[in-house]
């Protein structure tokens, strides 16, 4: 009888460190497990946020400027039925795509490192205009087509250029929605619109200048996204504009007063992409 208590003892004694063991292997699993999906998400994450390290620039680093911007501004008018909403392109003597350039110029000149190289030739901004959609993916998504890459290849060889700095506008999504509806906003210019406040004694009519307009910065060597910068437009008023009788035909005086809102988002898109490559300092 003492045998068989001493036999029970040892087998439940084995069995009990078994299940311990098989505890401890199958809580090793769940913690190399949970290991495994902590470091899959943090190189998600820097994928996601910092893929590749910016270059480093040299001393004669040349940068070609190439600009894509239409001359006009873009006046979007929603009406309160929508039925007469428009969308009109309006001729102005600001010359933005200059203004643009200059901004982007002045800034790279106070790096010694950096010579500005502006492109100006009707075959390459009919060739960016082309290549709208890759341009925009690349600057978004990170997506570089072959046809961009063999582009900046052959302007980087022609032009001897180690960055290439390109500059659109573009259509895509504004502040302002109506019901859940963003409105869609295309280059840069007014949107203005009317509501049904004014049947209650409410302002109704509302003027917001806006810039739907990109910088993206290239390296040449390999071709590669290093920046990219866009405004972050603001849905404030203007309080100062004077709603025309028709606003078909908005006065140049009126329009005058929409420019210095329309250059300081051009402002913020050049920073933006030029601190995102780390060619200016952060402010």
């Amino acid at each position: 009888m003492f045998g068989n208590t001493m036999i029970a003892f040892s087998i439940n004694n084995q069995t009990e460190q078994e299940t311990w063991a098989y505890g401890i292997g199958k809580g090793g699993y769940v913690i190399r497990f949970l290991i495994v999906i902590l470091m899959a998400a943090f190189v998600c994450f820097n994928c996601a946020t910092d893929p590749q390290p910016k270059p480093i620039f040299q001393d004669g680093t040349r940068i070609g400027i190439m600009n894509s911007l239409e001359s006009y501004l873009t006046h979007r008018h929603i009406t309160i039925d929508r039925i007469n909403s428009f969308t009109k392109q309006i001729q102005v003597d600001w010359d933005i795509p200059a203004y643009v350039d200059t901004r982007l110029s002045d800034s790279l000149q106070k790096d010694k490192r950096f010579v500005p190289v502006p492109i100006r030739s009707p075959q390459v901004q009919s060739r960016l205009k082309q290549l709208s959609d890759q341009i925009s993916a690349a600057a978004t998504r990170r997506r570089i087509s072959q046809d961009l890459v063999d582009f900046i290849e052959s302007e980087a060889k022609s032009h001897d250029l180690d960055v290439v700095i390109m500059v659109q506008s573009f259509k895509g999504e504004s502040p302002w929605k109506i019901h859940d509806d963003s409105i869609i906003l295309e280059g840069y210019g007014l949107f203005t619109r009317r509501t049904m406040l004014g049947v209650v004694g409410i302002r109704n009519s509302w003027a917001h200048p806006y810039a739907q307009v990109r910088v993206v910065v290239f390296q040449t060597q390999p071709v590669a996204r290093i920046g990219a910068g866009r405004p972050r437009l603001t849905r404030a008023r203007m309080d100062n504009f004077n709603w025309p009788e028709n606003i078909k035909n908005i006065p140049q005086t009126e329009l005058a007063k929409i420019r210095p809102r329309i250059q300081a988002y051009v402002d913020q898109a050049v920073n933006n992409a030029l601190q995102d490559a780390h060619m200016v300092s952060l402010p």
